[in-house]
């Protein structure tokens, strides 16, 4: 019987990307492996068949060899001389199914062995984990949310693979960040072979706020403030992630002068606490003067002689 195209057998077109060959191959395995297929040599058959149309597609000198000759680039028959793929467990595992799958393949590790395969049955092994990607907002990575995600979920009832997808209630702790994993223990994909159910992980990513940052567990805010709080003094309100609160700005704060208001800023994800709240002073200056105001200035100038740039006399570029 005449040896199929690979691409016909992976399904894809000739021009498919390595990301596409990648979704392929993982489909095809895990409907057509053994394990799931128990005593079906046709199954059996598929997956070996599978696996070799991908270790020579997923290889770029292969490939180019095969696009070029078709199967004559190997003497017409498979490039391992109908052995199994070298490095194919390795190829298993980059798919997480390495820790389900590992070692069926014949000939490596003794074992009675059948076509190929052993035939010896595998321990079971837990499903594998799932990463899912969260966006949330600024005051929701400080505060907290309770909330639900549809997420893609696989069954496996009496060897036969099912897709759907599974509503799920998540928790996201107050002070996550950037980054951050919520673990839901159970919730991943179902094991092939009787194992454990693997995990599933929330990973953050938390919006930008138009006024604070966050640094660690540090918060930074800009305040403006008016020449006359800067120069006077003043107590003025903040909004802070836990309500309103006044400030006081000290007479003749400086431009770029720094506050730290300690217990104010993002709570600590690992342990207790909360980080600070830095602030920093932006005076900001009128845009239109009168007369009278610019005489103003000018006798608080009289008054109150400085010099701002004293310390940079005399040094040397």
């Amino acid at each position: 019987m005449a040896k199929r195209d690979y691409y016909e057998v992976l399904g894809i077109d000739r021009s498919a990307s390595e990301a596409e060959l990648k979704r392929a191959f993982k489909k095809l395995a895990r409907t057509y492996h053994p394990d799931v297929n128990p005593g079906d040599a046709r199954a059996e058959e598929r997956f070996k068949e599978i696996s070799e149309a991908y270790a020579v597609l997923s290889d770029p000198e292969k490939r180019r060899k095969y696009d070029a000759m078709g199967h004559a680039a190997f003497g017409g028959g498979s490039p391992w001389g109908g052995g199994a793929p070298p490095g194919m467990e390795d190829i298993l595992r980059e798919f997480g199914l390495g820790d389900i799958f590992g070692g069926i393949f014949g000939g490596a590790r003794g074992g009675a062995a059948r076509g190929g395969f052993h035939a010896q049955p595998q321990a079971p092994r837990k499903g594998q984990d799932v990463n899912y990607s969260m966006e949330i907002g600024f005051d929701d990575s400080l505060k907290g949310l309770n909330t639900t995600i549809t997420v893609p979920k696989t069954t496996n009832e009496n060897g036969k693979i099912q897709h759907t997808t599974e509503r799920i209630q998540v928790k996201i702790p107050p002070g996550v960040s950037n980054g951050s994993r919520i673990r839901l223990a159970g919730k991943g994909e179902v094991s092939l072979n009787g194992g454990p159910q693997g995990d599933l992980f929330i990973v953050t990513k938390v919006r930008e706020h138009p006024f604070f940052e966050r640094k660690g567990d540090n918060l930074y805010l800009n305040l403006p403030v008016s020449l006359g709080e800067a120069l006077l003094g003043a107590r003025v309100e903040i909004n802070t992630f836990e309500g309103a609160m006044k400030m006081t700005i000290p007479p003749s704060t400086q431009n770029g002068q720094v506050f730290r208001l300690s217990g104010k800023g993002a709570p600590r994800l690992k342990g207790s606490g909360k980080g600070d709240l830095i602030v920093r002073v932006q005076v900001l200056l009128p845009d239109k003067m009168d007369e009278e105001s610019r005489e103003i200035v000018r006798e608080l100038e009289r008054r109150n002689p400085t010099s701002p740039r004293a310390d940079m006399t005399g040094v040397s570029m």
